[in-house]
């Protein structure tokens, strides 16, 4: 088998962790994400965001053989139940992930293209407090999204 760089990423069900019986395990998610992340991190991954986790050093046997041991996370059952995916990548070149690149502040989002929540801003983007709001497409009115103060443009 070839090895290198391997990721792999899931997806969990909210609904079926956290709603109550018996349509759900009326459990906390945050406790799901920890088993997972103990069991990966024992697999030698690391995490990239919540769900995304790379091994550098791994092989594609490996890598599979890891995700099956997600199913052994506590309580029996629970990881089959929920999840709505479970993949496995082979990443080929780091070039490939852009993600530094393209996050506010990075190489393709060095400045703002419109009105921006205050503390999504990083400190590295120039910004100000706009002067009134106008609510972006999507937005929900609340009295917080009407407050200029918690936008910077």
């Amino acid at each position: 088998m070839q090895s290198g760089t391997y990721g792999l990423s899931y997806d969990v069900s909210t609904r079926a962790t956290e709603d109550d019986l018996p349509h759900g395990w009326n459990s906390r998610r945050a406790e799901t994400y920890k088993q997972l992340a103990l069991c990966l991190e024992r697999g030698h991954f690391a995490r990239l965001q919540k769900s995304d986790w790379i091994c550098e050093d791994s092989d594609a046997i490996t890598t599979y053989y890891t995700m099956l041991m997600l199913r052994t996370i506590p309580p029996p059952g629970k990881f089959q139940s929920t999840v709505k995916g479970l993949k496995m990548h082979k990443i080929e070149s780091p070039c490939y992930d852009i993600s530094q690149e393209i996050v506010l502040g990075g190489r393709y989002a060095a400045a703002l293209e419109g009105p921006t929540p205050s503390t999504l801003v990083p400190e590295n983007v120039p910004s100000a407090e706009p002067l009134g709001v106008l609510l972006p497409r999507y937005t929900r009115r609340s009295e917080a999204a009407l407050n200029p103060g918690n936008w910077r443009v």
